[in-house]
C-alpha cells in the first residue's frame, strides 16, 4: 500500500530550510507588531497564505496577482459588510448573515477577476467577525501584512533559485 503522506514533490534540504525561515520571519514579524503595538497586524488567513506562497510558490493560487488582489477585494467586501451592519445597528443580530454574504461575495469577485486566493475568503470573514468596519483595516492589517509576506516570498524565491541547485525552484 502506498504511503498517503508521501509528498508529491521532492524537496531538497535547502528548499525546506528557506521555506521555514521565510514563513517564520513573515508570521513572527507580523505577530510581533500585533503584540507589541497592541493593534491588529495579523489576520488568521495569513497562515494559509504562508502555506501557499512559501510552501507551494508555483501553485496558481500563489501567484502575486492572486495573493494581492484576492486579499484586497476580500477585505474591501468584508469591511463593507461590517460597516453596513454596524451603521444600521444590526451587527450583533445579523453578523451570521454578514459572514455568509462576505464569504460568498469574496468568492464571486475573485472568480470574476481571475484572482482566486483561497485565504482571501477567510480575510472577508475575519473582517466581519472582528467588526472591522473602517477603511483603515484595509491598509493595516490586511494590505500591510500582504506586502510584508510578498516581499519575504520574493526573497525566499530568489534564495531557492540560488541555493537549491534547481532553476525551477
Amino acid at each position: 500500500m502506498e504511503n498517503p503522506f508521501r509528498p508529491s514533490e521532492k524537496y531538497c534540504t535547502a528548499t525546506i530550510v528557506i521555506t521555514a525561515v521565510a514563513a517564520f520571519a513573515a508570521l513572527a514579524f507580523l505577530a510581533y507588531l500585533d503584540q507589541t503595538l497592541s493593534n491588529p497586524y495579523l489576520v488568521a488567513s495569513f497562515g494559509a497564505t504562508a502555506v501557499l506562497i512559501y510552501g507551494a510558490p508555483k501553485a496558481p493560487f500563489s501567484k502575486p496577482k492572486n495573493v494581492f488582489f484576492g486579499h484586497l477585494f476580500s477585505a474591501i467586501i468584508g469591511i463593507s459588510v461590517a460597516f453596513v451592519l454596524i451603521q444600521t445597528g444590526n451587527f450583533d443580530d445579523w453578523k451570521w448573515a454578514g459572514i455568509g454574504i462576505a464569504g460568498c461575495a469574496a468568492i464571486v469577485v475573485m472568480m470574476l477577476t481571475g484572482t482566486i486566493h483561497p485565504p482571501g475568503g477567510a480575510t472577508a470573514i475575519t473582517c466581519v467577525m472582528s467588526g472591522f468596519g473602517s477603511i483603515e483595516y484595509l491598509f493595516v492589517p490586511v494590505m500591510l501584512g500582504v506586502a510584508v509576506m510578498m516581499a519575504i516570498a520574493y526573497c525566499a524565491n530568489f534564495a531557492r533559485k540560488r541555493f537549491s541547485g534547481n532553476e525551477d525552484a
